[in-house]
């Protein structure tokens, strides 16, 4: 009787141990694509490539108030509206405001594009307001 119980018992401990490894993997991955909505004023919300990022940058390039973050240190990282939507100093870029020197998607994302067109201009980067926020229709 033991023995009819022990290879299905076995298989379903197999089975859990798996689905269990496969949700703590994924957790403990960046996310591939990310809509920035959060901030949207007056044009579309942006498509982000976030996978395409990750193998060029270090995350607190971007995620700047975590250092040393890593994609498996990742399950609760603010998002950049958490400080940029309604920022409590003056200093800190306001991500609603769309002007160039003050929005920080556009200081960064921008900045660190043209700065890399400049290095190698065959690289494909967007610069230009249509080329990361859709016009709709």
């Amino acid at each position: 009787m033991l023995r009819k119980l022990f290879v299905p018992l076995a298989v379903l401990c197999l089975v859990l141990a798996g689905a269990a490894s496969v949700q703590a993997a994924k957790a403990n991955q960046a996310p591939t694509d990310v809509t920035i909505d959060d901030c949207a004023a007056k044009r579309a919300p942006v498509a982000f490539p976030h996978g395409k990022h990750t193998g060029v940058t270090a995350c607190d390039t971007c995620h700047h108030t975590q250092k040393g973050l890593t994609a498996k240190s990742a399950d609760e990282v603010p998002t950049c509206s958490s400080c940029h939507k309604a920022p409590e100093k003056a200093e800190t870029p306001n991500c609603t405001d769309m002007g160039m020197k003050k929005n920080m998607y556009h200081i960064d994302c921008v900045g660190c594009h043209k700065a890399e067109l400049a290095k190698d201009a065959t690289k494909k980067m967007p610069t230009k307001c249509e080329e990361c926020h859709p016009k709709a229709g």
